[in-house]
């Protein structure tokens, strides 16, 4: 099973660099230092929420609500929420995880989350909200934060947080 997944997560993460070099080759050249993508839409659960809106521009209402649900009373995984409150058609959603280990040693990498089921991706639909289980804790981990960093755009234009 744990194959399976890992199947699974490599195929994402190619999927994640093979869109991430499209919209590298549109004009956007920001691109993170790791990278791995994946995701489920699951049914929703309550939690605090962070609002995303656009850097440069202002718009009536935040384009992405995003909530991080921290990690599974197991440990092995962590979970977010992404609610998505525009119209306009989204790529993918650049996430930072920040990981603490039982010793205290922290790290932080960069996700990117492209609604990808059953190695298929599916479009990330307007007025829908996503909750997101990833698998990618390792063993010892104590504890994970998470934060919206960037959306991005079918058009390849971006938004960031405040």
């Amino acid at each position: 099973m744990k194959l399976f997944i890992l199947a699974i997560a490599s195929l994402a993460l190619l999927t994640g660099c093979a869109t991430k070099q499209e919209s590298s080759s549109a004009g956007n050249s920001s691109a993170p230092a790791n990278q791995a993508a994946g995701g489920n839409a699951k049914n929703a659960t309550q939690g605090s929420s962070r609002s995303v809106t656009n850097a440069s521009a202002k718009m009536d209402a935040n384009p992405v609500e995003f909530t991080c649900l921290g990690l599974s009373a197991d440990k092995t995984h962590f979970s977010y929420r992404v609610k998505v409150n525009t119209d306009k058609p989204i790529s993918q959603i650049d996430i930072e995880v920040k990981s603490v280990d039982n010793k205290g040693k922290s790290s932080t990498d960069t996700f990117l989350w492209q609604n990808i089921v059953k190695s298929t991706q599916h479009p990330i639909e307007k007025c829908k909200t996503y909750d997101v289980d990833e698998n990618a804790v390792a063993e010892g981990t104590a504890k994970v934060e998470c934060k919206m960093k960037r959306v991005v755009f079918v058009d390849s234009t971006s938004w960031s947080p405040d």
